[in-house]
């Protein structure tokens, strides 16, 4: 057995994000964390009421976030098992938001940095899946993941973000899709967008002309890599760009409008040099292009009380990308989640699965191969800056032509 040590990640809500109660399962702008609450807990609460194990450091966190500057950690730790192998994954998430307005500067600007360390062992080494397994598998690293400076107008309808950043952001995970474990209910696997572990250089421009649609325009670069500041891998010869826009639409009915959900679409555009797959003799192209989709659905169990987290999620995702140069082709996934179980209005179980067309298979085999994956969760909230998670997942033909396997776990996490 190869244990990792324990696993980190850091949950500071960008300003991308509306605020979220704490309470609500929300998608961090950072899929692979869960966001904390809008503002640091006020002195007053208890101790098991706070949102951060190490409190309120006698008040100074909350000064800082009067003033502007918000500090968050998330210690966490996932340990999985598969073909009777163990494997322990740490990752730490160190963030820092300053907020312009609040530091008295000018008004909508914002200021991220997130530095992340990756650590341990991979389940999927044993799985063989296509993909990862869980969404903070990577190789061990150190980097300066995000830093960008953000500027929203016109009442935050227009919104302009430049720096190193993560695509996942806006252009994948949905909204209320951070509680599944399963890399594929984060980034698209059909979309080499600058994603983690690989975020990278962008510019992004988010308009809002009416309160239901919302447009967004980004160009990324198109060969990012992990590790290191990463500041400068987009200017090297022959890097090329990544493009891509969407668009989404939000609606709400029952009584109050509580109950809603967001319908979202987009296209990329890869302008790098990209190697056929799939052949033996590989032909280069010189640009790549897919499209996503994505549909959630938010029914509480009572739309009239404001003060009652519980209800049904419902997610459907679909994406494709050219055949003859992405290792994956076709994606399709759905999920149902249940916040709130019993008298425990925090906790979530969840069930979700999907597919994936391999071009390549993983095990050598000749393609195109399908993947296909389900995954059970309970998430189980302790107090408010504490939560165990137990994860069930089972692969068909994991990487299109593997064995199918059985993979349990759970995923240990404590915002600090």
């Amino acid at each position: 057995m190869r244990l990792g040590g324990a696993v980190t990640a850091l949950a500071v809500l960008a300003a991308t994000a509306a605020p979220a109660r704490a309470d609500e399962p929300v998608a961090p702008a950072n899929p692979h964390v869960e966001p904390p609450a809008a503002e640091p807990a006020p002195a007053e609460h208890g101790w098991l009421e706070g949102d951060h194990l190490t409190g309120d450091w006698g008040g100074a966190r909350s000064a800082l976030g009067d003033a502007g500057v918000t500090i968050d950690l998330i210690y966490a730790s996932d340990l999985f098992t598969a073909r009777g192998e163990t494997a322990a994954l740490g990752h730490i998430d160190a963030a820092l938001t300053l907020d312009s307005k609040k530091l008295g500067l000018w008004d909508g600007g914002t200021l991220y940095v997130l530095v992340q360390n990756n650590h341990g062992t991979k389940i999927n080494d044993h799985v063989g899946s296509d993909q990862p397994v869980t969404n903070l598998e990577a190789d061990p690293y150190t980097q300066l993941s995000e830093l960008f400076i953000e500027q929203t107008a016109l009442d935050e309808r227009l919104r302009i973000r430049i720096g190193k950043q993560d695509a996942n952001r806006d252009f994948g995970t949905p909204r209320f899709g951070g509680n599944f474990i399963n890399n594929n209910f984060g980034m698209y696997p059909t979309a080499p967008l600058a994603s983690y572990p690989t975020t990278g250089l962008g510019a992004l421009v988010s308009a809002r002309p009416v309160d239901w649609l919302t447009g967004k325009l980004a160009i990324y670069e198109g060969s990012p890599e992990t590790g290191g500041l990463g500041l400068t891998t987009a200017f090297r010869m022959g890097a090329g760009y990544m493009v891509v826009g969407g668009a989404s639409v939000t609606h709400r009915f029952g009584p109050g409008g509580r109950d809603g959900g967001l319908t979202s679409a987009g296209v990329w555009r890869q302008s790098a040099d990209v190697s056929e797959v799939g052949v033996s003799a590989p032909r280069t192209f010189d640009t790549d292009t897919g499209w996503f989709f994505q549909h959630d659905e938010r029914i509480y169990l009572h739309p009239t009380d404001p003060d009652d987290p519980r209800g049904l999620t419902l997610i459907a995702r679909v994406s494709w990308s050219q055949p003859d140069r992405n290792l994956v082709t076709r994606y399709a996934g759905a999920s149902a989640a249940w916040h709130g179980v019993g008298p425990r209005h925090n906790d979530t179980a969840g069930i979700g699965g999907g597919y994936l067309r391999v071009t390549e298979p993983v095990g050598g085999s000749p393609g195109p191969a399908d993947e296909w994956f389900v995954e059970a969760f309970y998430k189980l909230r302790l107090t408010s800056f504490v939560s165990l998670q137990p994860d069930l997942q089972w692969f068909h033909h994991p990487g299109g032509d593997g064995s199918d396997v059985f993979v349990a776990g759970v995923r240990f996490k404590v915002k600090l």
